[in-house]
C-alpha cells in the first residue's frame, strides 16, 4: 500500500507469493517488498523499490523418465528434491496517468545449487534484466486500450520480448492478451477491487 504526503513523496511496502510449474521442475518465491515513490512534478512520479524473500527449487523425480534408470544426475530412488536460496530483486519504474516506463532485475545474487550429485548435476540461477513500457489511450469515456511492450535480457542467451495488450473497462475491469516471440501467447482478465488491491489471472 502506498502513501504519498503533500509533496508528492511517500513510501509502500507489500508481499509476492509466485509458484510456477514445468514439467517435473517447480519453482515457488516468497518475498517482501518496499518502494519509495518521488513526485518528479504534478504529473510524473518515480518509485524505486527491492523485494527479498526466499526461493525455493524443486524436482519431482518420479516424474522423470529416464533410459539409464541409475542415472546418478538423479538417483534411482529419487522422489523429490528441494533446494532453498534466498532471493533479491530490485527496479525503478517511472509513470504518470497515461504512461509508464520501467527497469528491473530479479535473481540479483547468482547461486549455484545441486540438486543430487554436486558433481553431475550443478545449475546456476544467474540475475535476469527487464525493460517495459507502455502508453494509455482512451477510446471513449468508458474504455482504455494499454498496449505494452518488454525486453527481457539473460546472459549469453537472446533477447526475450513481449508484446502485451489491455482494454480496462472504468478502471474496474479488464482483459488482455501477451505474445512472446518464438514462445506463445497468453490470456489475462482481472478486476480491480479498489485503489490498493486488485487481483488478476493469465
Amino acid at each position: 500500500q502506498s502513501c504519498l504526503d503533500g509533496l508528492g513523496h511517500g513510501d509502500g511496502i507489500g508481499a509476492g507469493i509466485v509458484n510456477f510449474k514445468t514439467g517435473y521442475i517447480n519453482r515457488s518465491m516468497i518475498t517482501g517488498s518496499y518502494a519509495y515513490h518521488i513526485g518528479l512534478s504534478p504529473t510524473w512520479n518515480l518509485s524505486a523499490g527491492f523485494a527479498a524473500g526466499i526461493s525455493t527449487i524443486t524436482i519431482d523425480g518420479s516424474k522423470v523418465e529416464l533410459a539409464n534408470p541409475i542415472d546418478p544426475a538423479i538417483g534411482a530412488a529419487a522422489t523429490e528434491l528441494r533446494r532453498v536460496r534466498p532471493e533479491l530483486n530490485a527496479g525503478l519504474w517511472l509513470y504518470s496517468s497515461s504512461f509508464f516506463a520501467g527497469l528491473s532485475a530479479q535473481q540479483i545474487i547468482p547461486s549455484k545449487y545441486s540438486l543430487n550429485n554436486p558433481d553431475l548435476s550443478r545449475s546456476t540461477l544467474v540475475p535476469h534484466l527487464f525493460a517495459t513500457a507502455g502508453y494509455r489511450f482512451l477510446l471513449n469515456e468508458d474504455v482504455n486500450l494499454i498496449p505494452s511492450v518488454m525486453l527481457r535480457y539473460v546472459a549469453n542467451m537472446p533477447f526475450f520480448t513481449d508484446i502485451n495488450v489491455k482494454a480496462q473497462y472504468h478502471d474496474r475491469l479488464w482483459i488482455g492478451a501477451n505474445y512472446r516471440f518464438r514462445e506463445g501467447v497468453a490470456a489475462m482478465a482481472g478486476v480491480n477491487i479498489s485503489n490498493t488491491f486488485n487481483i488478476s489471472y493469465s
